[in-house]
């Protein structure tokens, strides 16, 4: 997997994890969110970070997974 798509999955793993914040103020339509349509917009961009987002640091397929450990002593 190239540096960029690793650096773009990164930043819309955590975008996802910090867009919630902004539900509050577009719930009450603080901030510029005073119509509907921005309340779907935020809601279709966290959406869209989760699907992007969601392999960012997943084990590769070929690496060993570390779920079952290891019975040699």
């Amino acid at each position: 997997m190239s540096k960029a798509i690793a650096g773009v999955r990164a930043a819309a793993f955590w975008a996802a994890v910090v867009l919630p914040l902004a539900y509050v103020p577009a719930a009450y339509g603080a901030m510029g969110f005073g119509g509907a349509w921005s309340a779907l917009a935020l809601i279709a961009v966290h959406a869209a970070c989760v699907v992007i987002g969601h392999e960012h640091n997943a084990p590769s397929s070929d690496a060993p997974s570390n779920d079952v450990p290891s019975t040699n002593a």
